[in-house]
């Protein structure tokens, strides 16, 4: 009851009912000024060539010793073939906006000197436009119509280097009295010049072993280094170093006013090709298809599953050439580059007229290789035994949580209370709970609740290669800890 004049006051407490969100999938690309005032990302988003923007160059980067050209004929494997005619030497190409010419100073054609002495560390991304169409207006010529390679390199690290090499002034000789060293850096492997090694020089004053000098010099942009102004009667030693390999330190003798030394550094070593030949018509294995490297020694037969591997490839462009009684022979052109493994699917036609056979040429990531991810994807192929998921599977499936992507994969079972998800082995019933592996370490057992759910723990956009390995007896040693299998994922 409330009297007049009197005031009552109330205390009520009010509770929110939680409202049910949709999980935000937010991914955040650094995306370099440069690259951004040079218009890479407009024409990536409304564009019709084929983009590869710093993250993948990074991630497919073959190394500081690799010559760019090299790597732009790796990504020539990627896309369309370019238009090819006689009046069509190639494709051209641009370096930062501005055209690149072959030795004879004609556009397209044979590789570059220029890309050549360019290193693959100096690139930041790539465009390509197998017919021109789409390309940049800076790129829009009649020559256009033969493809268009653009390299953007990565200045916005701080870095100058328009041939690939550091800018490097080599010293003059002042002395006339005194010896000049001079010399070329190179890979010991394949010939690629260093641009930027580290050349580590101690001169020895005559009689005196315990007054040595140690000065540093660095190779310019075409490998070269100069010691200038050595005195008469000094010995001298050197050691290179780039890329945390290093020669030998060597004793060079200096009996003349000017001594010619090259150093070789032993970084790279051959490439491979691998994959698997199938028949067209039916998927069979094709079985003893003779497979060899043009203009190479490397040659063999694929096995009874129709593998094939080809190894100790020196680096180059080459056409690989499959050949079997009972299909049309197969040329591909193919671009080895040092400590790299390319992959080939391909598909044999046992009737030319009416089907034309398919080569599907890939990459190898060069961490998951590693890690030993093909070799264990190679072993289930032929065994049965794991299921694996590529990032192209990964992403034509567009599953929203990883724990719906990995219930669609053969021999696992999802179960879920609410929102939390747990991935488990369908083939036995106490098996809830499957080890999770998250690049190669172990992060949810199976034994026992997780703080955090799988959906937690990584997305299927950050998803580069799954192994998922139903029980124990299919999953490798290395992931062998519980008997319930093993899921592998790998991020990118």
């Amino acid at each position: 009851d409330v009297e007049s004049m009197v005031t009552v006051i109330i205390g009520v407490e009010l509770t929110p009912e939680a409202v049910a969100v949709a999980p935000l999938n937010v991914l955040i690309e650094s995306r370099p000024r440069f690259l951004e005032d040079k218009g890479f990302y407009a024409r990536r988003a409304h564009g019709v060539g084929r983009y590869f923007d710093p993250q993948f160059v990074e991630r497919w980067n073959v190394g500081t010793w690799a010559r760019a050209d090299e790597f732009v004929g790796l990504i020539k494997n990627m896309v369309p073939r370019f238009h090819g005619s006689l009046l069509c030497g190639g494709p051209v190409t641009y370096v930062d906006g501005r055209r690149v010419f072959d030795d004879n100073g004609q556009l397209g054609g044979r590789p570059s000197s220029e890309l050549s002495m360019m290193s693959t560390y100096t690139i930041g991304a790539v465009e390509v436009y197998s017919d021109g169409f789409g390309s940049p207006d800076f790129a829009l010529s009649p020559d256009a119509a033969c493809g268009v390679i653009v390299i953007w390199t990565n200045r916005w690290r701080g870095r100058t280097r328009e041939l690939g090499g550091a800018d490097v002034d080599l010293c003059e000789p002042r002395d006339p009295s005194a010896s000049t060293v001079e010399g070329t850096i190179r890979d010991e492997f394949t010939d690629v010049l260093l641009p930027g090694a580290h050349v580590f020089v101690t001169t020895y004053p005559a009689g005196n072993t315990r007054a040595a000098i140690t000065r540093e010099i660095i190779s310019d942009k075409n490998a070269r280094y100069r010691v200038c102004d050595v005195p008469e009667g000094n010995t001298l030693t050197i050691k290179a170093s780039t890329a945390e390999r290093s020669t030998d330190e060597v004793f060079v003798p200096v009996e003349a006013a000017y001594v010619e030394y090259d150093l070789a550094i032993r970084l790279a070593g051959p490439g491979a090709v691998v994959g698997r030949v199938l028949g067209l018509q039916t998927g069979d294995p094709v079985v003893a298809a003779d497979v060899r490297v043009v203009g190479a020694a490397a040659r063999v037969q694929t096995d009874e599953l129709g593998f094939f591997s080809l190894t100790d490839v020196r680096p180059g462009d080459y056409e690989i050439e499959v050949n079997h009684l009972s299909f049309e022979a197969i040329t591909q052109p193919v671009s080895i580059v040092a400590d790299r493994t390319v992959e080939m699917s391909v598909s044999m036609s046992a009737d030319p007229i009416e089907l034309a056979p398919i080569v599907v040429t890939a990459l190898r990531d060069r961490r998951l290789e590693r890690r030993g991810y093909y070799e264990r994807r190679t072993r289930g192929d032929r065994t049965g035994q794991g299921q694996f998921l590529g990032a192209e599977a990964i992403d034509r499936r567009g599953a929203a949580t990883t724990t719906s992507l990995l219930g669609d994969v053969a021999g696992v079972r999802v179960s879920c209370s609410g929102r939390n998800c747990v991935v488990g082995s369908s083939r036995g019933a106490d098996c809830r709970r499957m080890n999770v592996y998250l690049n190669g370490t172990l992060a949810l057992r199976e034994s026992r609740g997780n703080a955090i759910s799988l959906d937690e723990l990584v997305r299927p956009s950050e998803i580069e290669a799954v192994e998922v390995y139903p029980g124990a007896s299919s999953t490798p040693a290395e992931f062998l800890d519980g008997r319930c299998g093993a899921v592998v994922i790998w991020t990118r």
